[in-house]
């Protein structure tokens, strides 16, 4: 329905009947008592159809234009009842004149609430209680410049020129505000909004100024037809509210600037301005003792019930600053408590760091205040960061993978996402980062890869060698039966050489045949500090001998394992022979140390030797890869471990340390406690 052409036909059909009524003054006094009732209906009844539509200051203003309508309805109703009723035409100086002059200053009142900026529902009621505290003040000058003036028959004249001044004015103020906000929105929707309001207003500036000048020279009676002046506002602000859009579900989010609550300036500059006119009238325009005595109670009730309801509003925006507050305290507490790094920038100036951040890269907060947010940027990622720049200022969310600098010059891969905090113009404020230490997931990605390669490795291991096993023992037993035959020393030579080097192959296919196998057969619940224990003095004495010194840890209630008690001894001896070899001769130091790693039992066998070279160690658990400068060495004594611990279950790891090598292996728990105490060396 469009409620502005409802409204042009309501007042053409008006004007027709009253002139169609000619002079019949009480059939005019009637039919326009009734008609003027009607038309804020049509306000209320497009709000209250659509009030469900609009919340926070997009309700008030709805809320406000709404107010305007009852109180013009409720003052018209008693203007009626005293023309009707008891007979006095044109009660102008009656106090309900006040509800309809305080209703007409609404539509511009209601700009306080802005609605085109959005829902901003905490600061909502701080709008609407700044929105009651102006009209209660306009409600004191309206009483102070017409209906005061009105009570005293000597000016009454000067009251009815006031009113005939200040009614086409504040329509014509209504306007030029509304289209003022209209320029403000831009493309916004709620430009349509102002405008259609603003065109009522502008209308009934018109109609008014006739109107107030047949009041001024005493021709104007209720049921003219400039009454449609005050008619056809109503219509076109339930023409605004209809096509009003409605408001966008508001989420508490740090993507969003916090709420910023209105100066009460404006509030001050009011209440200023009724001490102002409440005394300076009793001196400027004097009404007599008894009204000037009243004027100025009504001046001191209204400054401080305008005070209190200052005081009110004030207390209202503290308590959503306090609430405010709360939420970010309790924002930050989660930052701090959080495991990924979380930063906060504003242009180059890190103005924000959780303690993790502070942790990862090596500094506190004060040394962070130094930096810029790129020089934690490892060199060979900071080429990059352009675009990503670019696509924040773009007002989008972005994420990256880049190499982080640590204090110490190392670096570290960290998975990213920025996201920008914007103004209430959409400005971008700060940028907020949080970051992921990539270290342990590429790590445990690449023990995943070498895991499945050596799995794929290991089933093809498994057909080659028995593929080639059959013909090696031909050779064999054809090598041991020529053996047993008298041959010349030459050729003995080169036959046992030969046999030799067939029994070596023979015992690299068994390894390789153990390592596809991986998974023994017998498993029992055994004690892993038994076994590192054993396996430590079966190679006690030849460690000595060699000079390495060996330190054992053993860690109490360590849980039991369910396990192939020779599969991980085997283990155990293959980590110790390794850090033998590796100390090649030197004295050294070797440390075996078992303890409990979330319900899991680990074993860490540790040495000072060289350690493992950097592009070695990604492949240090595959077959036949060795670290041993001569040949004597087969390259799978890791890779047989590591299919051990896989069949079990567990892992075997190469752990990065500054002085020589460090495995770790890990077995999970079976659920049952080992022994009280730890095993004594």
């Amino acid at each position: 329905m469009n409620w502005a052409v409802a409204g042009l036909v309501y007042a053409a059909v008006y004007a027709a009947a009253i002139a169609a009524l000619g002079h019949q003054p009480y059939a005019r006094l009637l039919l326009g008592n009734a008609a003027l009732l009607l038309p804020p209906l049509a306000t209320l009844v497009a709000i209250v159809r659509r009030r469900r539509d609009w919340t926070g200051r997009q309700s008030v203003f709805f809320a406000a234009i709404a107010g305007w309508a009852a109180l013009w309805f409720g003052g018209q109703l008693a203007w009626a009842a005293v023309e009707i009723g008891r007979g006095e035409p044109l009660p102008w100086f009656h106090s309900f004149i006040l509800l309809q002059l305080c209703g007409s200053a609404l539509p511009f009142v209601a700009l306080v609430a802005w609605p085109h900026k959005g829902v901003r529902a905490e600061t909502a009621m701080t709008a609407a209680i700044d929105i009651a505290v102006l009209v209660f003040l306009i409600g004191f000058l309206y009483w102070s410049l017409i209906i005061a003036p009105g009570m005293d028959p000597a000016h009454a004249s000067f009251a009815l020129r006031s009113l005939a001044l200040i009614g086409p004015t504040v329509r014509a103020t209504s306007a030029a505000g509304l289209l003022l906000a209209s320029i403000a929105a831009r493309q916004n929707p709620w430009a349509t909004v102002y405008r259609r309001i603003a065109a009522g207003m502008a209308l009934a500036f018109g109609l008014l100024i006739l109107l107030s000048l047949s009041t001024y020279f005493g021709s104007y009676q209720t049921g003219s037809m400039t009454d449609t002046g005050w008619m056809l506002p109503f219509f076109f602000a339930a023409w605004a509210a209809a096509d009003a859009p409605a408001s966008a579900i508001e989420t508490r989010s740090i993507l969003a600037a916090p709420a910023r609550h209105a100066s009460p300036m404006l509030l001050y500059a009011a209440l200023l301005t009724v001490a102002v006119v409440g005394y300076g009238l009793h001196y400027v325009a004097p009404l007599g003792p008894t009204i000037d005595r009243m004027r100025d109670v009504a001046t001191a009730f209204t400054l401080v019930a305008g005070i209190a309801l200052v005081m009110i509003r004030l207390h209202v925006e503290q308590r959503a600053g306090d609430r405010a507050n709360d939420r970010v305290r309790l924002l930050a507490t989660a930052c701090e408590h959080a495991a990924e790094l979380m930063l906060v920038t504003h242009g180059h100036r890190i103005v924000y760091a959780n303690d993790a951040f502070c942790r990862a890269i090596g500094y506190s907060r004060e040394e962070l205040s130094a930096f810029t947010p790129d020089q934690f940027v490892a060199p060979e990622s900071r080429a990059d960061l352009g675009p990503l720049r670019d696509r924040i200022r773009s007002r989008h969310t972005i994420r990256a993978t880049t190499m982080m600098a640590r204090r110490d010059g190392t670096t570290f891969p960290a998975a990213w996402s920025a996201a920008p905090i914007l103004d209430a113009q959409g400005r971008v404020r700060e940028v907020v980062a949080v970051i992921r230490d990539m270290t342990e997931d590429m790590r445990l990605r690449e023990q995943l890869v070498r895991s499945e390669r050596l799995s794929a490795i290991g089933e093809l291991v498994s057909g080659v060698a028995h593929e080639m096993n059959n013909p090696l023992q031909s050779i064999i037993g054809s090598l041991d039966v020529m053996l047993n035959h008298p041959v010349d020393p030459g050729t003995r030579i080169d036959l046992e050489r030969a046999r030799r080097e067939a029994g070596r192959a023979g015992r690299i296919i068994r390894n390789l045949l153990t390592f596809a196998l991986r998974s023994p057969d017998e498993r029992l619940l055994v004690d892993l500090n038994e076994i590192v224990q054993a396996a430590v003095n079966v190679r006690a004495y030849e460690l000595e001998m060699a000079g390495i010194a060996i330190r054992e840890e053993y860690a109490p209630n360590l849980p039991l394992v369910l396990a192939n008690r020779e599969a991980i001894q085997q283990i155990v001896a293959n980590l110790i022979v390794n850090a033998q070899q590796a100390l090649n001769g030197r004295i050294g130091l070797l440390t075996v140390r078992t303890f409990l790693s979330d319900a899991q039992a680990a074993l860490e066998v540790r040495d000072d030797g060289p350690g493992v070279a950097p592009h070695i160690a990604s492949r240090i658990f595959e077959p036949f890869v060795t670290t041993k400068p001569d040949v004597s060495g087969t390259g799978l004594g890791l890779s047989l471990s590591f299919g051990i611990a896989n069949s079990h279950g567990g892992t075997l790891e190469l752990v990065p340390t500054d002085v020589g090598a460090c495995f770790r292996l890990v077995l999970p728990g079976a659920g049952f406690p080992g022994p009280s105490q730890p095993v004594v060396p």
